[in-house]
């Protein structure tokens, strides 16, 4: 008897006619920032916080991680983050690597398991509560995959490593065609992650939306008085994981010391090739000679960036939803250097906003470091039109008032049905 309550209060959570004046969105997340200035997932939080900042009513759901409360308000935001192992085995999230091979591997596939259950009766458990009029999901899988079987409107965002999934195994295609299709709408970051999605799901083809997440455009702005430091400085903020070139990077900077070039190097981020890449370095003798850092907090961020002279993202293959960190950068006034990988042409036009170099090719990626150290007309030149150029696209209100008018629209739908 208690179970068939349960689904039918469910489904009657599903079937309720909402407000078209003030929503309930419910934002549906494996990454959201775990403490004020945490990196992980403030791309989300700062959609959500806009939304909610418009008088609507927004509710995170997100994995608990060692140290958090299960229930919060922040920033306008109710936040639940359901438990899916004691404390010392919660693994499963906020590792940089959800969609990587390392969760797939078998020794984590239970684990894995156990966090989607958990995600799955979270997720199914705040719907019944807070009875929203749509969802958010960030990522297809796993939030979209749990998201579209609650029966409520959802609006999927494709952030770049659950597109590559679809790349890797024909069972992953198989079920984000069953998943992104029932979707109120599909959206992604970059016009490279919108061809990628709509090739691998051809029933998407055309109806896949291009909408920028938003940033804090005056904090990163605010860095371009930011003193430079002194000798010039070449940085590196993200994942260190095989597909971000760290490798090549660590290389290149070993060819610009052989050539005499004065500068040095800082590395920020955390990843399972942060020990091979450290390894590197103290083959090629530069194991003094590069700064290692942990992630730091996002209030920390554009000072980095306003004391680098150049910010670097080598990324290989289309391993690159669109490439933040080289958008940040530019708000902060720094010249950028990148490769033509997935979505980082977007924003770094070669010679216009910024270098592009060769993948694969520390060589290459010397010369183009070289040749912005070198020049500090170019490097203002170049970092000037660059962040013209992502001003507009990353304005938060922009970014908002797009995500709700598709809010409107499955609510408006899903109320007429």
């Amino acid at each position: 008897m208690r179970v068939q309550q349960r689904e039918t209060t469910f489904r009657d959570a599903a079937h309720r006619p909402s407000s078209r004046l003030s929503m309930r969105v419910l934002v549906v997340t494996h990454n959201f920032p775990r403490f004020t200035g945490d990196p992980a997932g403030a791309f989300v939080a700062r959609l959500a916080e806009g939304v909610a900042s418009r008088g609507h009513v927004v509710q995170v759901v997100a994995p608990h991680a060692p140290g958090l409360p299960t229930h919060e308000r922040r920033n306008g935001l109710d936040v639940t983050r359901f438990r899916y192992a004691p404390e010392a085995l919660e693994r499963v999230a906020y590792r940089g690597d959800m969609h990587g091979s390392r969760s797939l591997a078998p020794f984590a596939l239970a684990g894995l398991v156990t966090f989607l259950a958990a995600f799955r009766r979270a997720v199914r458990r705040v719907v019944a509560g807070f009875r929203p009029d749509v969802i958010h999901a960030h990522w297809w899988i796993p939030g979209g995959w749990i998201a579209v079987g609650t029966g409520i409107p959802t609006v999927i965002t494709c952030h770049g490593s659950d597109v590559r999934l679809l790349a890797r195994a024909r069972p992953l295609r198989a079920l984000a065609a069953r998943v992104l299709p029932r979707a109120a709408a599909v959206t992604t970051v970059s016009t490279f992650l919108a061809r990628e999605l709509e090739a691998a799901l051809p029933a998407l083809r055309g109806q896949v939306k291009t909408i920028a997440m938003p940033l804090d455009l005056d904090a990163f702005s605010a860095a371009r008085e930011t003193p430079r430091v002194a000798p010039p400085r070449i940085l590196y903020a993200g994942n260190l994981l095989e597909s971000k070139g760290i490798d090549d990077l660590v290389r290149a900077f070993a060819l610009l010391r052989e050539r005499g070039v004065v500068c040095g190097l800082r590395i920020i981020g955390e990843g399972p090739h942060r020990g091979a890449a450290q390894t590197l370095a103290a083959e090629l003798g530069l194991a003094d000679s590069i700064e290692w850092s942990s992630f730091l907090p996002q209030s920390a961020m554009p000072e980095e960036y306003g004391r680098s002279t150049v910010v670097v993202l080598p990324t290989r293959g289309n391993e690159e939803g669109l490439g933040l960190t080289l958008v940040e950068a530019l708000l902060a006034g720094t010249a950028v250097v990148g490769t033509r990988a997935g979505g980082i042409p977007e924003i770094v036009q070669d010679g216009e906003t910024g270098l592009l170099a060769r993948q694969n090719d520390p060589a290459d990626l010397a010369d183009k470091l070289e040749e912005l150290l070198a020049s500090g007309e170019l490097r203002s030149r170049l970092a000037e039109q660059g962040r013209r150029h992502v001003l507009d696209r990353f304005a938060p209100g922009t970014s908002v008032d797009h995500f709700l008018a598709l809010f409107s629209a499955a609510d408006r739908r899903h109320v007429a049905a």
